[in-house]
């Protein structure tokens, strides 16, 4: 039991580090870029409040639980706007990643950790499906509730971020339409190109 505690706290600590991670996007007040330890709690606090947007029967509690770890990936790898440029290189660094800070915990809890890791990457449960669609919603909203240009990204347009997220949202049709009336704004406020 020691060793386990042990190796549970080692993996805490290592975890931690994702508190020291910038992302790519602004918060909504568009004073500072976002945390992915910040996005993490974030995206959860959205998915609960989003619950009713789940089709029937989706277990939220997993939801969460693939929301939790889908990010620690990010403590070696980084927060990165994928393309296809830099998509396989980006997804080696993230399973190379998954496969360290996994190993850190005991077994069978690494595994498990591990598992729900790569559901959420294969996306192809509903409750990973969900999960997904509020990862590429959430910094949506607060790239767009800043108001302000965000110069990290080379310019995009409306229609390359329709192309990126609709495969993701689509499936949640009031998510969808949402997610596109911001993309409709912010190109009318000339934060992207249409």
């Amino acid at each position: 039991m020691p060793d386990t505690l042990e190796r549970q706290v080692a993996f805490l600590l290592e975890a931690d580090k994702l508190k020291e991670v910038v992302r790519l996007n602004q918060l909504a007040s568009g004073t500072r870029r976002e945390g992915t330890a910040e996005h993490c709690w974030h995206v959860i606090l959205q998915t609960l409040t989003f619950a009713d947007h789940a089709p029937g029967g989706t277990d939220i509690h997993h939801v969460v639980k693939l929301l939790t770890v889908h990010d620690l990936v990010e403590i070696d790898a980084g927060d990165h706007w994928v393309d296809e440029s830099n998509f396989s290189d980006v997804k080696a660094r993230e399973k190379a990643a998954a496969e360290r800070l996994f190993a850190l915990l005991p077994e069978p809890q690494g595994s498990e950790f591990k598992k729900l890791w790569l559901e959420f990457e294969a996306n192809e449960t509903a409750e990973a499906k969900f999960a997904n669609a509020m990862d590429a919603l959430h910094p949506m909203v607060l790239v767009f509730a800043s108001g302000i240009d965000d110069p990290t990204h080379a310019p995009i347009s409306a229609a390359d971020l329709r192309q990126t997220k609709e495969a993701r949202l689509r499936p949640f049709p009031r998510l969808w339409d949402y997610a596109q009336s911001l993309l409709d704004q912010a190109a009318k406020a000339g934060h992207l190109l249409p």
